[in-house]
């Protein structure tokens, strides 16, 4: 990427031009956590310029991590992991996956007492056995091998820190949908985290919202056509690390049998499995407990919603007041989110709900 030595006086330059809002927080602020690296300054690119070298430096990161790009070359890919915390399922995982194009690949799973194939065939889903919902881990780790850099990034409000991780200069792009262009100090509760090496382009550290950060270790690597991809990937939420994933090996897959991409008669008379999409988020306002006053206190639930809007898992990213993390989950897991069927296909989300503790007036 040609214009990457011009980033770093980029950088420079926007957080010299930076003006910071005086207003006291009305929401409280971020808990202290060794991987959120935007604690510092921030600026917002105020020129189409600017904003263009930040939106390439984040399509650089997407693009190297992108697995399912389309025009990517066939490969096939092996991942173990090992998941720990509070998830339904724990301990030693596998994945495996046989891509083609966007229409004709599969991957299978394994974690704890779950397994499952899954085909995919003329843009459905059919699987193995029908088993529900896939478990939250599992919907994790390949969120972060094969898909960590998402949305539609023209439209959203963009703010830019700097940081040093590990020794290497990263830029830690935020998004949000937001309209709130101010330069505050450190990252807002509705911003979503890219970490980025100045030089290399490479993607350090991603984090979906504030308590669940996903980092990428670059110490070993495995090239593909083109592409850098870290074999060590850490999710830690809450400082605790829920999920150590390794980057097996991955190979070219152009001549891959055809049929093993055909459905079975057993796995079509399941019908069609739910696709799963994710991460997104959005805020659910509650009445604060009595004792909690002064400022808006947010915990936010990271969740799988089935096709019907229920909530099959559920786990707090904030545990500083353990009432009022208890107190969240309660409220998400009582709750209930549906929402229209993408095209007609039903779906399995990756939420992220921001409960925002309101104090009385």
């Amino acid at each position: 990427m040609s214009t990457r030595p011009s980033l770093v006086a980029l950088f420079a330059l926007l957080l010299s031009c930076a003006a910071f809002s005086q207003d006291q927080p009305k929401v409280a602020p971020l808990p202290y956590d060794p991987l959120e690296l935007a604690t510092g300054p921030t600026a917002i690119p105020d020129t189409p310029q600017k904003r263009e070298a930040l939106l390439n430096l984040l399509e650089h990161a997407r693009q190297n991590n992108g697995m399912h790009t389309p025009g990517t070359a066939p490969f096939a890919m092996k991942v173990s992991f090992n998941s720990t915390g509070t998830s339904r399922y724990t301990g030693f995982g596998e994945v495996e996956e046989t891509w083609m194009s966007g229409g004709t690949w599969r991957w299978s799973a394994r974690l704890g007492d779950y397994s499952q194939l899954r085909i995919f065939h003329d843009g459905a889903a059919y699987d193995d056995k029908p088993r529900g919902p896939i478990p939250l881990r599992i919907q994790m780790v390949r969120q972060s091998v094969f898909w960590p850099v998402t949305g539609n990034f023209a439209s959203a409000l963009l703010r830019m820190a700097t940081a040093n991780w590990q020794g290497a200069e990263v830029a830690c792009v935020l998004l949000s949908r937001d309209d709130d262009a101010t330069a505050t100090l450190g990252r807002r509760w509705e911003e979503t985290e890219y970490c980025i090496d100045a030089k290399t382009g490479l993607l350090r550290t991603y984090s979906e919202a504030p308590g669940i950060y996903t980092v990428y270790d670059y110490s070993e690597t495995l090239q593909f056509h083109g592409r850098t991809l870290a074999r060590q990937i850490s999710i830690v939420e809450d400082g605790v690390t829920v999920l150590q994933i390794h980057l097996d090996s991955i190979a070219d897959a152009a001549n891959s049998d055809p049929d093993q991409f055909v459905p079975t008669k057993k796995m079509l008379s399941h019908g069609t499995g739910d696709i799963m999409v994710g991460p997104f988020r959005f805020p659910q306002f509650a009445a604060a407990p009595p004792g909690h006053s002064g400022v808006i206190q947010p915990v936010i639930v990271h969740a799988i919603l089935d096709k019907k809007g229920h909530v099959v898992e559920a786990e707090a990213l904030q545990h500083t007041d353990s009432a009022l993390s208890e107190a969240a989950l309660a409220i998400v897991e009582r709750s209930n989110y549906r929402r229209p069927e993408r095209e007609g296909r039903p779906v399995q989300r990756e939420a992220f709900i921001n409960v925002q503790f309101v104090p009385p007036q």
